[in-house]
């Protein structure tokens, strides 16, 4: 059974990467896509503050869930990493010449070398947040949903950075996350009134909130930058 899954796993990811090189200007803009954080998390987060700020009769309950989505996707960076840092170690496709993934002028078989591909925590982050956005307004999670399987997902399969699998599993955990969590969580911070709190106490709540979309659009790479550099100060 494993190795039925592991030969659809490589068929399906080949199916998507075998494209590569053949439209030239396309793979460009896709690269771009692929690692510029305009499109992917900026693009989330200006859909968080956009349903934050919009006009619902159920205020109240789109923003107590937006903030229990932003704590949950807070969560799923740190679970997606350690999961990938925990697991057994899985080379990613453009590491083995052997498999014959394509590689886009951009990427090396160096690129990401030693950071583990199974499971993707782009997709444990990204569908945490579009589920989440999703249970709290259908229209814009939908919207959350279509980016992060096109925008997301896809370009990393394309390129070789995961296998559709990685996707798959991460996806799973970043839906389940959400599913399990945010309505629960939104419910006590529907009781609690948080969303009167952010507006009487907006000098705080704000810079807060912020903060940490910005942590997320970037999974937290400043933070992570900046701990790395303080341990190697007082080293």
């Amino acid at each position: 059974m494993m190795d039925l899954l592991t030969s659809f796993d490589l068929h399906a990811s080949l199916s998507v990467n075998r494209f590569v090189g053949r439209m030239p200007t396309l793979d460009a803009l896709l690269h771009i896509v692929e690692r510029n954080s305009v499109f992917k998390g900026a693009f989330s987060m200006m859909l968080f503050w956009g349903l934050w700020f919009a006009t619902h009769h159920d205020r109240a309950r789109v923003r107590a869930r937006l903030l229990a989505t932003l704590l949950v996707a807070v969560l799923a960076v740190f679970v997606g990493r350690a999961l990938a840092v925990t697991l057994p170690y899985r080379p990613r496709p453009i590491h083995d010449p052997e498999l014959g993934f394509l590689l886009h002028d951009g990427l090396t078989s160096q690129t990401l070398d030693g950071w583990s591909s199974m499971p993707s925590d782009h997709a444990v982050l990204y569908f945490a947040l579009a589920t989440g956005m999703f249970l709290a307004h259908r229209a814009i999670g939908t919207v959350a949903l279509a980016h992060a399987i096109f925008i997301i997902c896809l370009p990393r399969v394309y390129f070789g950075l995961h296998y559709t699998l990685d996707i798959a599993v991460g996806a799973a955990i970043g839906v389940a996350m959400s599913l399990l969590l945010v309505p629960a969580l939104g419910r006590q911070f529907e009781r609690r009134a948080v969303a009167d709190f952010a507006l009487s106490h907006g000098g705080l709540f704000y810079p807060l909130v912020f903060f940490t979309t910005w942590q997320v659009a970037l999974m937290f790479g400043p933070v992570r930058d900046l701990l790395r550099d303080l341990a190697a100060a007082l080293t």
